[in-house]
C-alpha cells in the first residue's frame, strides 16, 4: 500500500471544502484531507501539524490565495501549493506562478475536476518527497562519511565514543547526542561521551536499567531489545515522561535511541535529539541503523584489539602475528613474522627469536604458495578466512584460521582438528548412509526448518504426490504454498488444511491418520516435532495405504465370516443334534465335534473323509445336488446352506449343513456345522400337508361363494338393464365388493405368508407391468435409478398391485368426495420408487397421505377408509414383505402423500 498524503484545503465556501474532500476521499484513499475556512487558520495548522501539500483557493475575505502563497512560502519554500480557484484568468496564472505556486488549477461544473486534482496533488507531493529525499540522502551521506572517518582515526573506546557524538550533533536535525553503557552494578545507564547544545542534560536525568519509572523509557528498551526507539514526540509520549521536562527546557521534541552492537556483543546506546517535530521517517531511521552498526563494528574492532594481547598470550592455541609482502606491482609475495606466543613455539617448534623480523619463505622453504594468496585475500578484504591443512611431517590435521589486523597486517591460529576430522569422516558415511536410505524409503518424507522452508524431501514423497519437480529442486521452497497446490488433489481440501495447520498450533506427534485423495486413494500421515538450532523443525511421512486399507477390509470380511462361524460353531455345541467340523479336501483332512456317534449313532471312523466316500452315506436321489452344491462353494470360496438326508443304517436322518468356504493359504478350508433338522422336516412336511388342505378348503369356498355371486351379479346386471331404479348400482357394487373379498381373501389364504424360489428382479420393469393393469393414464411412475431386488417375482408384482391400487383408489376417493361427484374417472397420482441406500427402497405417492395415528392400522386385515375399498391390499403387502424377511413402515412422502419403507431388502 502506497504512503498517505496529508493536504490542507483552505476555501472560504465550508460547503465545497466538504464536498472536495469527500470526493478525494472516493478517488484516493492516500489522502487525508484537512480544511481551514481562511488563511489565517491554515498558516496556524501548518505550524502545528505536518502536511505535504496546500490546496487554495484565490478569493478568501482577508487574506487572499496569493498573499497565503507568500507566507507559505516564506516558512516553507519547497511545500507543494496549488492555487484552485473559480476566478480563472491570465493574470491570476501569471501573477501565481511569478510567486512559486506548484500547480494552478481552475474550478469547474463537473466531476472529472477532482480526478484532475487529485492527479496533481499526487505529482506535486511524488516530486517533493524526491527533492526531500535527495536532500535527506545527501546529509545521510555526508554524516555517514564523517562518522567512518572518525572511527577510522580513533585508536581507543573513549575517543571513538566522543568523535562521534560531535560529529552526529554538528548538522542537523539534531542538536545534541550521547553515548551510554550499562552500568549494572550500579542499575543504571551511564554516559560515557555526548556533544551539542545539551546543556548538562545527561547529568540532569537518571535512567535505570529495572526499577521505577525511569526504567521503561527508550533509552532502555532499545539495550533490552536490540533495536532502534524512536520518539517523535517527546510532549505526547508517556515513555518519556520522567525526562521530558528536562528535554523541553532545552527545546527538544524528539528523539531516537539507537543500540550500538556488533554480531552478539552490545557496546551502549547512541541517543540523539531534535528541535523538529517528528524528524524520524523511514530514511532517517535507516540512517540511524546503518550508523548503530559501523558504531557498534567499530567499537567491536577496538575491544578485539584490546582483548588481542591477552588471548594471544595467554592461549594455549599458536598464535602467530603477520605483515604482508608485496612486489613492485602490489601483488603478494611472502609475509614476515611479526610476533609468536609461546604455544606457537611449542607446536611448530620454531623459536621466537630465530623467526621475528624473518620472511615466511625463509623460515619455511617449502610453503605452499596458496597460503600467501589466502593471507593476502584476508588483508585485503578485511574478513577471515579458515582453512585446514595436513601437515604430513606430523601426521596431524590442523584448523587454520587467520584474521585481519591493520594496514597489511593478519593474525593466524592453529588448532589440532585430528580427532575432528576423524569424527567427521564419520559423520559424512553415516550422512551418505542416511541420504541412500532417505532415497530407497518405501514412503514419502518431508523436512521443514522453524520458517516451514523445505530441508529435504525424498523421491517417494514426489512419486505419492505427483510433483512434477525433482525432490531436490523442493529444497528451499516454501512448503505452505506446497501444501496449497498439494490440496487441489485432496477429497476435502479445506479440511487438508485445515489439519495442517491444527497439527503445527500443537507440536505433538501425530501417528498414521488416513488423508483420502481425490483420485481415491488413502494415505497415512505421521508427523514429529524435532529440535534444530533456530527452533523447532517438522518431519512428515505420508504412505500410501491404499492396498493396506483394502487388505485390512478383505481381512476383516474374512473376520466376519469367522464370527459367523465361531457362532454356528457355539450354537451347534449347546445342542445335542449337531456337529462342527473342519475339513480340508484337497488333503483329506477332517475333524468333527462332537462325533458322528452323537448325531447319527455310528462311528466317525466308519466314513472316511475322502469327498467320494463321504456322500456314500447321502441317498442317490440327493447325492449328485448335494455334491454339485458343495464342489461350486469351493470353487466360488463362498458358503452354502443345503439339507438334505442321509442313511448311516436303515434309519433315514434329515440334516442341515451349513459352512464357510476359507482361502487357507493355496488351499480350500472347509468349515461348518450339521444339524439333525429330521423332526423340523417332519413338522414342515405336516405343515405342507394342512397348507394344501387349508387350499383346497379356500378354493372349496371361494368357488361356492362365486357362483352364487357370478349369479347374483348377473341377475342384478339385468335388473338394472330392465328397469330404472336408484336400487340396482348399489347392489351391483356391493356384489362386486364381495367378489374382490373372495378373491383378496383367496390370495392371503394361498400366498401371503409364503414365497417361492427367489431371484433378481427389475424393478422399474416390474412397476410398469403393474401401472398398466390399472390405469396408464391415471398412474406416473417416476424411478430414481435403475435397481434390482431380490425376491419371489409372482409375490413382488402383488406388493407393487396393491400399493398403485391403494394410491389410485384414496386419490379419486379424495377427489369424489371434495366435488360429490361420484362416477368421477380415477385422479391422476404419480408414484415414486427409489433405493434407500444399501438397505431397501421406497414406493411414495401425491396423493391425500396417510394421518399419522392411523399408520400402523392401515395393515390390519379390513381396515379401509373409502366405501370401495376392500381392506385386505396393505394386509397382503405386508404378509409377502413378512415372507421376505422385509420390514414395511408408512410414513408421509415429500408431496404430503403416502410413502411406504422397505427395509433389510437384498440389492443385486
Amino acid at each position: 500500500m502506497r504512503e498517505s498524503i496529508r493536504v490542507l484545503h483552505v476555501d472560504d465556501d465550508p460547503d465545497f471544502l466538504e464536498l472536495t474532500a469527500t470526493m478525494l476521499d472516493a478517488e484516493s484513499d492516500r489522502l487525508i484531507v484537512e480544511t481551514a475556512s481562511r488563511g489565517s487558520n491554515a498558516l496556524a495548522m501548518l505550524r502545528d501539524q505536518q502536511f505535504e501539500c496546500v490546496v487554495s483557493d484565490y478569493e478568501m475575505p482577508g487574506r487572499d490565495g496569493l498573499e497565503l502563497l507568500d507566507a507559505v512560502r516564506s516558512e516553507y519554500p519547497d511545500l507543494p501549493f496549488i492555487l484552485y480557484t473559480a476566478r480563472g484568468s491570465e493574470d491570476v496564472a501569471s501573477e501565481a506562478i511569478s510567486a512559486g505556486v506548484t500547480d494552478y488549477l481552475e474550478k469547474s461544473g463537473g466531476l472529472a475536476q477532482y480526478t484532475v486534482l487529485r492527479n496533481r496533488i499526487e505529482n506535486a507531493v511524488e516530486q517533493y518527497r524526491a527533492s526531500k529525499r535527495a536532500a535527506t540522502l545527501d546529509r545521510i551521506r555526508k554524516t555517514v562519511r564523517d562518522v567512518n572517518q572518525e572511527l577510522v582515526r580513533s585508536r581507543t573506546r573513549s575517543d571513538l565514543e566522543q568523535r562521534v557524538c560531535a560529529v552526529v550533533a554538528s548538522g542537523a536535525p539534531y542538536e545534541f547526542a550521547w553515548i551510554g553503557q550499562r552500568d549494572t552494578d550500579e542499575g543504571i545507564v551511564r554516559p560515557r561521551a555526548s556533544a551539542g547544545d545539551g546543556q548538562n542534560y545527561t547529568s540532569e536525568i537518571t535512567i535505570t536499567l529495572e526499577d521505577g519509572a525511569s526504567a521503561g523509557g527508550p533509552t532502555v528498551q532499545a539495550l533490552r531489545e536490540n533495536d532502534l526507539v524512536v520518539t517523535q514526540s517527546i510532549a505526547d509520549d508517556e515513555a518519556f515522561a520522567p525526562w521530558r521536562e528536562a528535554a523541553l527546557d532545552r527545546g527538544f521534541r524528539s528523539s531516537a535511541a539507537v543500540p550500538l552492537s556488533f554480531e552478539d556483543e552490545q557496546y551502549g546506546v547512541l541517543n540523539v535529539y531534535s528541535t523538529d517535530p517528528t524528524p524520524f521517517d523511514e530514511t532517517e531511521m535507516d540512517l540511524l541503523g546503518e550508523l548503530g552498526g559501523d558504531i557498534g563494528h567499530a567499537l567491536h574492532r577496538i575491544e578485539r584489539e584490546r582483548r588481542y594481547r591477552q588471548l594471544f598470550e595467554e592461549s594455549i592455541n599458536a598464535i602467530a602475528v603477520h605483515e604482508l609482502r608485496t612486489d613492485e606491482n602490489g601483488q603478494p609475495v611472502d609475509y614476515v613474522f611479526l610476533d609468536v606466543n609461546e604455544a606457537f613455539e611449542h607446536t611448530t617448534g620454531l623459536e621466537r627469536a630465530a623467526i621475528v623480523g624473518e620472511r615466511a619463505t625463509d623460515v619455511l622453504p617449502g610453503l605452499d604458495p596458496t597460503f600467501i594468496d589466502r593471507y593476502a585475500q584476508v588483508v585485503r578484504e578485511g574478513e577471515p578466512v579458515r582453512f585446514d591443512h595436513y601437515a604430513e611431517s606430523l601426521e596431524a590435521h590442523y584448523a587454520i584460521s587467520a584474521f585481519p589486523l591493520d594496514g597489511d597486517r593478519f593474525v593466524t591460529t592453529f588448532n589440532d582438528i585430528t580427532t575432528v576430522v576423524e569424527r567427521d569422516q564419520e559423520l559424512l558415511e553415516t550422512n551418505r548412509l542416511l541420504s541412500t536410505l532417505l532415497e530407497n524409503l518405501p514412503f514419502g518424507i518431508l523436512v521443514e526448518d522453524p520458517d516451514r522452508e523445505i530441508m529435504a524431501a525424498n523421491p517417494k514423497l514426489c512419486e505419492i504426490f505427483d510433483f512434477s519437480a525433482d525432490c531436490e529442486e523442493l529444497v528451499g521452497t516454501d512448503c505452505m504454498a506446497l501444501a496449497a497446490d498439494v490440496s487441489d488433489d485432496i477429497a476435502d481440501a479445506d479440511g487438508f488444511r485445515d489439519r495442517l495447520e491444527e497439527i503445527l498450533a500443537r507440536r505433538q506427534p501425530v501417528l498414521n491418520e488416513h488423508v483420502e485423495m481425490a483420485d481415491g486413494r488413502t494415505l497415512s500421515r505421521s508427523y514429529v516435532p524435532f529440535s534444530l538450532p533456530d527452533g523447532v523443525g517438522n518431519l512428515w511421512l505420508y504412505r500410501d495405504v491404499t492396498d493396506t486399507i483394502e487388505r485390512e477390509r478383505e481381512l476383516q470380511r474374512t473376520n466376519d465370516r469367522l464370527q459367523s462361524v465361531r457362532e454356528q460353531l457355539e450354537l451347534a455345541l449347546e445342542t445335542t443334534n449337531a456337529y462342527t467340523f473342519d475339513w480340508h479336501p484337497e488333503d483329506e483332512a477332517i475333524r468333527r465335534y462332537p462325533t458322528f456317534e452323537d448325531v447319527f449313532g455310528i462311528d466317525s471312523t466308519t466314513v472316511k473323509p475322502v469327498f467320494d466316500t463321504f456322500f456314500e452315506i447321502i441317498p442317490p436321489g440327493h447325492r449328485e445336488r448335494v455334491k454339485d452344491t458343495i464342489q461350486r462353494a469351493i470353487d466360488e470360496e463362498a458358503s452354502y446352506d443345503l439339507t438334505y438326508p442321509v442313511e448311516p443304517d436303515d434309519e433315514r436322518i434329515w440334516v442341515r449343513e451349513q459352512a464357510e468356504v476359507l482361502d487357507d493359504g493355496d488351499a480350500p478350508r472347509v468349515v461348518g456345522t450339521v444339524t439333525d433338522v429330521t423332526v423340523l422336516r417332519e413338522y414342515e412336511q405336516e405343515l405342507e400337508r394342512h397348507n394344501e388342505r387349508l387350499d383346497e378348503f379356500a378354493e372349496v369356498v371361494a368357488h361356492d361363494l362365486r357362483n352364487p355371486l357370478n349369479v347374483a351379479t348377473g341377475r342384478a346386471t339385468l335388473l338394472d338393464e330392465a328397469c330404472e331404479s336408484e336400487h340396482t348400482r348399489p347392489l351391483i357394487d356391493a356384489l362386486e365388493r364381495m367378489g374382490d373379498i373372495v378373491d383378496n381373501t383367496l390370495t392371503l389364504a394361498r400366498q401371503g405368508d409364503t414365497v417361492g424360489e427367489t431371484e433378481a428382479v427389475a424393478v422399474p420393469a416390474v412397476a410398469q407391468q403393474c401401472a398398466e393393469m390399472i390405469d396408464t393414464e391415471a398412474v406416473s411412475i417416476d424411478i430414481a435409478e435403475e435397481f434390482r431386488i431380490r425376491g419371489d417375482p409372482d409375490r413382488v408384482r402383488h406388493v407393487f398391485e396393491n400399493l398403485f391400487g391403494n394410491a389410485v383408489e384414496h386419490a379419486t376417493g379424495e377427489r369424489t368426495v371434495s366435488t360429490a361427484d361420484e362416477s368421477a374417472p380415477p385422479a391422476d397420482v404419480t408414484i415414486a420408487i427409489g433405493r434407500i441406500g444399501d438397505r431397501g427402497f421406497y414406493v411414495a405417492d401425491d396423493g391425500p397421505g396417510i394421518p399419522e395415528d392411523e399408520r400402523t392400522a392401515v395393515f390390519e386385515p379390513g381396515y379401509t377408509t373409502t366405501a370401495e375399498g376392500t381392506g385386505f391390499g396393505l394386509t397382503i403387502v405386508e404378509r409377502i414383505a413378512d415372507a421376505h424377511d422385509w420390514a414395511v413402515t408408512v410414513t408421509e412422502s415429500e408431496d404430503g402423500g403416502a410413502r411406504f419403507e422397505f427395509t433389510d431388502v437384498d440389492l443385486v
